[in-house]
């Protein structure tokens, strides 16, 4: 048994971050690969986030594990100066896939939690010197800019697809907050029936603290209400304090926890 990187491209994955595992008989039994992205906004005392991911169940995930950690640490390696995170997603019944990670040194110390919130204390329109309006989606070059502005503030990022997926629903709304010419925040839900989530919601480094992230929830709130929405959901990651602490304005109340990151810090 034995792992190696494959001759090419991967799923779009750079091979040298990608594993395969075979067998004795040289027949591919399993992979894995990392994804390193940097999240200085969204996770800034720990800004490089790489993110383990193993597919199989058979023997050898130890020495796949083994193979993704090491060339974790030299993806660490190429900006030392930058406090980083490997992490995995396990399943809330995944026993076996949590073990490993826990025997392997990772601590299950963040998660995401689903939750239930109220509509915050702030006017649901633009505060004075800003303009909200409604992002436009209609073409893929809108789409796509748009997913970049949210991806830069989302640990699992945005594919067109399933953006189109989100608009299709009855209740999708998505609104910008504009100071002059630049966008500073943003907000997307969707959902049907009587139920709508916030699917991606981020405000500008220089723009926190002063109150729009909970105009930008009070704006959505208050206009699918109009259209009969009365339960509002949202994801919220453990390790984030600022959403963390939105959360607690919104008075959230902990619905159920979706899925588990187990991780490792690197100093």
């Amino acid at each position: 048994m034995h792992v190696f990187h494959p001759a090419q491209t991967n799923n779009g994955f750079p091979p040298e971050n990608v594993f395969l595992l075979a067998d004795d008989s040289n027949m591919v039994i399993g992979q894995g690969h990392l994804v390193r992205t940097h999240h200085p906004y969204l996770f800034p005392e720990r800004p490089i986030n790489i993110f383990l991911s193993i597919s199989t169940r058979g023997q050898g995930r130890e020495m796949l594990l083994g193979a993704l950690l090491a060339r974790a640490i030299q993806l660490h390696q190429q900006t030392p100066y930058l406090k980083a995170r490997v992490f995995a997603q396990v399943g809330m019944d995944d026993a076996s896939m949590l073990s490993l990670y826990m025997d392997s040194g990772f601590e299950a110390d963040d998660a995401l939690d689903i939750i239930k919130i109220q509509m915050p204390p702030a006017k649901p329109s633009a505060p004075i010197g800003y303009d909200m309006g409604f992002i436009p989606l209609q073409n893929s070059m809108e789409q796509a800019s748009f997913l970049m502005r949210m991806n830069m503030y989302r640990l699992d990022l945005l594919t067109q697809p399933v953006l189109r997926q989100y608009m299709g629903m009855p209740h999708f709304i998505a609104l910008y907050i504009a100071r002059g010419r630049e966008i500073v925040g943003e907000i997307a839900m969707t959902g049907q029936r009587d139920t709508a989530q916030i699917i991606g919601l981020y405000v500008s480094q220089n723009y926190r603290r002063l109150g729009l992230a909970k105009t930008l929830i009070a704006a959505a709130m208050n206009a699918l209400e109009e259209r009969g929405v009365t339960t509002f959901m949202a994801d919220a990651i453990r390790r984030n304090q600022a959403q963390s602490a939105l959360a607690q304005s919104c008075q959230a109340t902990f619905v159920r926890t979706a899925c588990l990151y187990p991780g490792i810090n690197y100093d």
